[in-house]
């Protein structure tokens, strides 16, 4: 699709890939205004007082209403990769991989993609810019959504390259609200493996992290990666509990 906006160009590719629950929509604006904002907008059939938005390692609620001076005060909110409007039956929700201002308002998921402001430059933004977004929806609760995989998977696709291989995983969790963010190695230079493993959507439990790579002990960290205690491990399994958004850092030696 290709059109203008004013005096500024718009070209998009608009994808729904085989199997996927995610529309995507690549875009590329030539901006040229001036005290323009620019924004596109899903309404659905979903009415909720509360918007969810992602933040770093969770999410925090907003309103999708204006009753109140406060909640006015707030019709534009941050959010990171994804916003989702939801019931108890279904849902839907807006993916980004770089907009993090959105408003909701009513049954609307309406996300900023581009500004153009006089200061602290005037026309700083007046160029070719490129990004992607997507939209999604969902039948049943929040917690058993793939909102979050799929806003992962639109921030950081599938690295691609030539050879053969066995089918392997080094890691997987049974939770789709649980989280490992982040392998690396130990910051004391040990050889030891570190997992950081958080809770995303409000959904408190028992997970069984299975470790697929060979090691002999696991032990629960504080953030700094000071041993705390050692985590029990049945044929490589862990059993971890989760309160709502808990971040567990994890040693693997």
């Amino acid at each position: 699709v290709e059109g203008k906006i004013l005096g500024s160009t718009i070209s998009q590719t608009i994808r729904l890939a085989a199997d996927a629950r995610r529309l995507e929509f690549d875009t590329v604006v030539d901006w040229k205004e001036l005290h323009r904002l620019l924004k596109v907008s899903f309404p659905v059939d979903v009415y909720t007082a509360e918007g969810i938005n992602e933040m770093q390692f969770g999410y925090v609620k907003r309103p999708t209403h204006r009753s109140r001076q406060y909640d006015k005060d707030r019709f534009e909110v941050c959010n990171h990769r994804y916003s989702a409007l939801c019931d108890s039956a279904h849902g839907a929700a807006v993916l980004n991989d770089c907009k993090y201002g959105i408003s909701m308002n009513g049954n609307a998921l309406e996300l900023t993609l581009l500004r153009a402001s006089a200061s602290p430059e005037m026309q700083a933004d007046n160029r070719v810019h490129q990004f992607t977004y997507a939209f999604t929806a969902w039948e049943g609760s929040f917690a058993d959504s793939d909102v979050l995989r799929d806003a992962l998977a639109l921030n950081v696709p599938a690295t691609v390259i030539p050879g053969k291989c066995t089918d392997f995983s080094a890691f997987s969790v049974n939770k789709k609200s649980i989280i490992i963010d982040t392998v690396k190695p130990a910051e004391d230079g040990s050889g030891a493996l570190i997992l950081r493993v958080y809770e995303a959507m409000n959904a408190p439990g028992n997970a069984e992290l299975c470790v697929n790579i060979p090691f002999n002990k696991a032990y629960i960290c504080d953030m700094l990666e000071n041993i705390q205690e050692e985590i029990p491990v049945t044929d490589g399994k862990l059993v971890l509990p989760f309160r709502s958004f808990e971040i567990k850092t994890i040693r693997l030696l």
